[in-house]
């Protein structure tokens, strides 16, 4: 693998002496005589409670400059799905005025293998252990297995606490893992369709059936049992392959049997717009109602064209604000201390829900507005 396939972004490096400037936060409060704006339905109102209590118990501690604990966020990427996680990352460094880089490979060449994309961001945990500047990491694994995972745990050891953000490292010895919880997700999915079905129609699931990816597996079990459970008939999975033909051509087989008469999809992943290209191809578009998940490029556009009723997206937003606070909090009050402040977003002992939102027609222009106010472009 030549170097040149696989370069370097930093996002940020925020010393503690230029933190300062980034420290007022949106909800900061009106100057006297401002007008006080609307609070969005989109704000969640459970993180926003917990990121203030953290914020809160750390700033009891009043500690020195010189004490606050510089945080390395490493994530897989810096743009699309990436880019808010590094916008959260850094408004949170403002917030605590403490020194942190965002930073990830950039992958030139995508057709590399996972493995390959691990052992150039194992680089930059090595490069973490030998300055041993950091002493707190938030990191969005390519690998859960192997070498990764010694590379956290050698983290952990010499340097401090770590979170993973949305993929995970379950055999690390990280504290907590950020994400939205796949098979809640895959429930909402499914009340989020039912609305726009009768009782009895039949949904199909495009979903993963590689038992290698858990997360992914999860998603797809929460939409199938959360459609049973809603009164639907639940067709057999349609798999993903992750590959655009392949995949379009297994949903226009599912959507065209007659004997199935599918009235409903549940795209998973991503990669939802297959889902609509599919229905668009067979001349379905209002037969068959869709829910997909991620508001990518390609979807987006059949999105504006009217073929699906909702798209779950992710907050990544709140990944890259806990991304930074959680490690951080975790170095400076402690970690039993943490634990008790997290309860209200904590599942399953070691996730820490960022949950979604379900995005239509009716209330698109009021989540641009919310993410604008965040920050966000789109």
């Amino acid at each position: 693998m030549r170097h040149e396939v696989i370069l370097s972004v930093v996002v940020a490096v925020l010393l503690a002496s230029a933190c300062g400037g980034m420290g007022e936060r949106r909800d900061s409060g009106p100057a006297p005589g401002d007008a006080v704006a609307p609070v969005s339905p989109f704000v969640p109102v459970a993180i926003e409670n917990v990121i203030d209590s953290l914020v809160n118990a750390i700033t009891q501690k009043k500690l020195a400059p010189s004490a606050k604990p510089p945080v390395a966020v490493l994530l897989k990427d810096v743009t699309g799905f990436w880019a808010p996680i590094a916008i959260g990352a850094n408004r949170m460094s403002g917030r605590l005025v403490c020194p942190t880089v965002v930073e990830a490979p950039l992958i030139v060449d995508e057709s590399v293998s996972e493995d390959v994309k691990a052992v150039e961001q194992n680089k930059y945990i090595q490069k973490y252990l030998d300055s041993r500047l950091y002493q707190a990491m938030a990191v969005a694994p390519f690998s859960a297995t192997g070498d990764s995972v010694q590379y956290i745990n050698e983290f952990v050891a010499q340097c401090g606490p770590v979170v993973t953000i949305d993929s995970d490292s379950p055999d690390s010895q990280r504290a907590y893992n950020i994400a939205t919880a796949n098979y809640q997700a895959g429930l909402t999915a499914a009340s989020t369709i039912r609305k726009v079905l009768n009782t009895g129609d039949a949904v199909a699931v495009f979903g993963t059936t590689d038992p290698s990816w858990e997360s992914g597996l999860e998603r797809a079990q929460g939409a199938e049992d959360g459609a049973a459970a809603a009164g639907l008939t639940v067709a057999p999975r349609i798999p993903v392959v992750w590959n655009d033909d392949t995949d379009l051509a297994s949903i226009v087989a599912a959507i065209s049997d007659p004997t199935l008469n599918i009235k409903g999809l549940l795209c998973m992943y991503s990669d939802s717009d297959r889902c609509a290209a599919a229905v668009e191809a067979v001349g379905k578009k209002g037969g068959i109602q869709i829910v997909g998940f991620d508001m990518e490029a390609a979807t987006k556009t059949y999105f504006d064209q009217g073929y699906f009723y909702g798209i779950a997206v992710q907050r990544q937003y709140y990944m890259g604000e806990l991304g930074v606070l959680v490690p951080y909090s975790i170095e400076t009050i402690g970690p039993a201390k943490t634990a008790a402040l997290i309860q209200p977003i904590l599942v399953d002992g070691f996730l820490l829900d960022t949950g979604l939102d379900i995005i239509t027609s009716d209330n698109y222009a009021n989540y641009i507005d919310y993410l604008s106010s965040l920050g966000i472009n789109s």
